[in-house]
């Protein structure tokens, strides 16, 4: 049985996500419909006459629908969304970092009480499997820290000034002439793109509740060609750099920030060019774990959003296993004398 899929966001990510779902490589998942924002993007022509196009959430939430997809964005309106989502039984999946960073634990609370799953893998360092890594593979050690480059649009500007020793505002512009950063793209640069996704790896990680306005933030801006040239003749080179650790003799309290910092130029952060991402997690018993790869873009998003698509249908087929009566023959064993 085929899980039938609800599509709110038609953007980048999510245009991506649906060509995934409609290529047919996985019969497991079923795109069923799409919402777009009224007066927004129209229908797509290539999506086919079995996918309904509509421009209210609640169509989502019916019975036709067994998991809603958000990649709306923001806080508001994808928090009433999802909780909606959530409250009526359906499972959800999210790569909004700014939601699950705010509100993640309150809305698997809800999915927890109403017997359903929500998956955000998506919401951190695009197609890196981090936080399932971090939650599955790593689950039997106690976790120390995580340190990460998790904003690929800060990444990128930072390493065309190394590169080429452009200037900052230059290295901006041709990052937005790529698409790489927003027309306003403060977020990214002052460091709270990047504090979304480390709070979702403290609760990954340490299983402790961090808020985004706990974490000190500084802005790349200031960072020139110079900063560069100092930082070589050191052995160093600078990247936005997002930690969280624990405090010694404190179990429950975790000291974070993300700025721009000197990192050595033999580790795996200065070998981390354009948008690529770099995750280490460093365990009591295992070391480190480095985790890298595409953090940007449609495509590297869609194919977190569908593999946590994937997981909500294996656990869907488990539960009706578990669930599925055993059959009992009708006949009658022959007595044995």
């Amino acid at each position: 049985m085929s899980l039938r899929v609800g599509l709110v966001g038609f953007g980048t990510v999510g245009q991506s996500v649906a060509r995934l779902l409609l290529d047919g490589a996985e019969r497991r998942l079923r795109l069923v419909k799409v919402c777009g924002r009224p007066g927004g993007r129209e229908r797509a022509a290539w999506l086919p006459p079995s996918v309904a196009w509509t421009t209210r959430f609640d169509d989502l939430i019916v019975r036709d629908v067994d998991v809603v997809v958000e990649l709306v964005g923001g806080l508001q309106p994808a928090w009433q969304w999802l909780h909606k989502a959530l409250l009526s039984g359906k499972s959800v999946v999210t790569a909004n970092k700014q939601l699950v960073a705010e509100h993640g634990p309150e809305l698997l609370d809800v999915a927890a009480r109403r017997g359903s799953l929500l998956r955000y893998d998506g919401a951190v360092a695009g197609g890196v499997p981090v936080i399932r890594g971090i939650e599955d593979g790593l689950a039997g050690d106690r976790l120390l820290s995580v340190t990460g480059i998790l904003n690929g649009t800060c990444n990128y500007i930072l390493t065309r000034i190394e590169q080429q020793r452009l200037p900052f505002a230059d290295a901006l512009r041709e990052a937005q002439a790529l698409g790489y950063a927003e027309a306003d793209p403060a977020a990214d640069l002052d460091g709270l793109d990047a504090r979304a996704k480390l709070v979702i790896l403290c609760q990954a990680a340490f299983g402790i509740r961090v808020r985004p306005s706990q974490v000190a933030c500084e802005s790349i801006a200031s960072v020139a060609p110079a900063d560069f040239d100092a930082a070589h003749a050191r052995g160093c080179t600078i990247r936005q750099v997002s930690s969280a650790e624990r405090v010694d003799g404190s179990p429950h309290e975790i000291a974070a920030f993300v700025r721009p910092a000197l990192v050595p130029l033999d580790s795996p952060f200065a070998r981390a060019s354009g948008c690529q991402n770099v995750v280490s997690v460093r365990g009591e018993f295992s070391g480190e774990t480095v985790f890298t790869g595409q953090g940007a873009g449609g495509n590297a998003t869609a194919v977190a959003v569908v593999s946590d698509l994937l997981a909500v249908a294996t656990a869907r087929q488990r539960l009706a296993a578990t669930a599925r009566p055993i059959a009992v023959s009708a006949t009658p064993r022959k007595r044995v004398s």
